[in-house]
């Protein structure tokens, strides 16, 4: 059974069950997989959340360029720089720019998100300042210190896998497969997953965050100069 636009708040386990608690009522079951990434926070628990931060990043996309989009990139591959705030861009099949890049430690997204994007992207293609952007949007991904996943088994019958740190679409997948196959009793995937080296962020639950937001905004200064 599906249950969509159900918040889930917390879990807990009671009795043989795990209870998944919501704004309207509760879910029982056997097993639990928490796959929200950076947008899991409480729910997570503390272990995970000592490990996975939040932050948000941009993508856009500019109206179709014609002729000029084999002047950007002349094939269809996928294309990233190697900066710390990585910037990522490819050509649509219908011809516009796909470009990603700027992220922000805070919540919500900065008031003019096309605008936000825009300027890292002309900073690559200043040629193309007098495109248009047509779309825009954001989302929040979690990243850990060394950018390997968290994988763990919280309790038994319930796991996570979160802090992707920007490898999400390729890694995902897989990993969703490894902890069905371990729902299934299948536990190899996970337990091999679980020795990936991932330390807490420093500075406990009060300065993680005020710490890492500093250490992430030095390296992307670092970027600019």
């Amino acid at each position: 059974t599906i249950h969509e636009r159900s918040r889930a708040r917390a879990w807990r386990r009671e009795g043989g069950k795990i209870v998944v608690e919501t704004a309207a009522g509760r879910v029982l079951c056997d097993q639990l997989i928490l796959t929200g990434d950076g947008y899991l926070d409480e729910l997570a628990g503390p272990q995970a959340r000592a490990r996975v931060m939040p932050i948000n990043n941009f993508v856009l996309a500019t109206e179709p360029l014609g002729e000029r989009a084999e002047t950007i990139i002349r094939s269809d591959a996928a294309v990233a720089d190697s900066r710390f705030v990585v910037n990522y861009f490819r050509k649509t099949p219908d011809g516009r720019l796909l470009f990603g890049g700027g992220e922000n430690y805070r919540p919500g997204f900065p008031p003019d998100l096309p605008g936000f994007v825009r300027r890292h992207m002309l900073k690559i293609y200043p040629q193309l300042a007098d495109v248009k952007v047509t779309h825009a949007w954001g989302g929040t991904l979690g990243i850990t210190v060394h950018r390997s996943p968290f994988v763990r088994e919280l309790a038994p019958g319930v796991r996570v896998a979160a802090g992707y740190s920007g490898q999400g679409v390729m890694l995902a997948p897989w990993f969703g497969k490894l902890l069905a196959d371990a729902a299934l009793g299948e536990t190899g995937g996970v337990e091999l997953l679980s020795r990936l080296p991932t330390p807490p962020f420093p500075g406990g639950r009060l300065l993680r965050w005020p710490l890492t937001v500093a250490g992430l905004s030095w390296y992307a200064m670092r970027d600019r100069l």
